[in-house]
């Protein structure tokens, strides 16, 4: 499954209790046509669905992420930080 650092946790909880999103709604990892942004990937707000996996920090769904990705993504790993432009996530695929 993918790796999510200890930072990138940190940083989703903290965006998830700034947001206070209501009940069934998380943090995604999605990918083009679900993610119309810039880059490969990005993080969406979404309905959990019986079929995503999660990512959790201390009992606490942090991120979903569509069980049909998961193997496409067996080994990366997302993480937050410092970056040319900045803090932010990055998605490192082996």
């Amino acid at each position: 499954m993918l790796t999510v650092t200890a930072d990138a946790k940190r940083e989703l909880k903290r965006i998830l209790d700034q947001r206070r999103l209501g009940a069934g709604r998380c943090l995604r990892l999605a990918i083009p046509p679900a993610w119309p942004g810039p880059g490969d990937f990005g993080i969406v707000v979404d309905q959990e669905k019986s079929d995503d996996m999660t990512v959790t920090l201390r009992g606490i769904k942090v991120l979903l992420l569509k069980q049909d990705l998961a193997p496409q993504l067996s080994t990366s790993v997302l993480d937050y930080k410092d970056t040319p432009q900045g803090l932010a996530f990055t998605l490192d695929v082996y």
